[in-house]
């Protein structure tokens, strides 16, 4: 009688055991477990992306522009993308200007191609040499809108579809980090399945 107990209590324990682990196993599996996976930049690979964009040109009645020559600055404080650049600058039967400008931008990452572009440019400084204050505002103003329009089709960097780990961490961008002159990108890659 002892042994058929014991016997029956084995049996129920197991099945006790096997049911913790697949309730376990479901759980685990619907909490999205996610490792991290980074992509290294280096201020060179961003500088190779950007540069392929420029120059660029806004022509309005008032102000004709070009930005050209942009150098990328990896901003560490801010995590920011900064581009310095030369501006030339017509405001037709006035003046012609030539100077340096600074804007800085974060990236904009879509997951669903896996690309990421710089967003949201903020002008940080414009000098212009031999330029009156209010022609550099109204110049600064046109710079604006031209920086609005280009900077956000600028693709810094494509993930890899061949790259089975860039595949994988298509998902979600966790956080954007500039350390010792480079661009981290850290994105969430899932272990147990890619559910759309």
């Amino acid at each position: 009688m002892k042994q058929k107990l014991s016997a029956k209590m084995g049996i129920e324990m197991r099945r006790y055991l096997q049911h913790f682990l697949t309730v376990t196993l479901l759980l685990v599996m619907q909490s999205g477990v996610a490792t991290a996976y980074t992509v290294e930049l280096t201020r060179e690979e961003v500088q190779s992306a950007v540069a392929a964009y420029f120059p660029v040109k806004h022509i309005s009645p008032f102000v004709m522009l070009t930005a050209h020559n942009p150098k990328v600055l990896l901003e560490q404080k801010t995590g920011r993308i900064g581009l310095e650049f030369s501006v030339l600058a017509n405001v037709p039967g006035v003046l012609t200007g030539e100077g340096r400008g600074l804007i800085d931008g974060d990236l904009e990452y879509r997951h669903k191609t896996g690309e990421f572009y710089l967003r949201d440019p903020k002008i940080k400084s414009l000098k212009l040499y031999d330029v009156p204050a209010e022609i550099t505002a109204t110049v600064k103003r046109a710079l604006q809108q031209l920086m609005r329009q280009s900077l956000p089709v600028i693709l810094v960097y494509k993930l890899q579809d061949s790259d089975l780990k860039q595949k994988m961490a298509k998902r979600v961008l966790t956080s954007v980090e500039v350390h010792q002159g480079k661009l981290l990108l850290e994105l969430s890659m899932p272990v147990l399945g890619l559910v759309d």
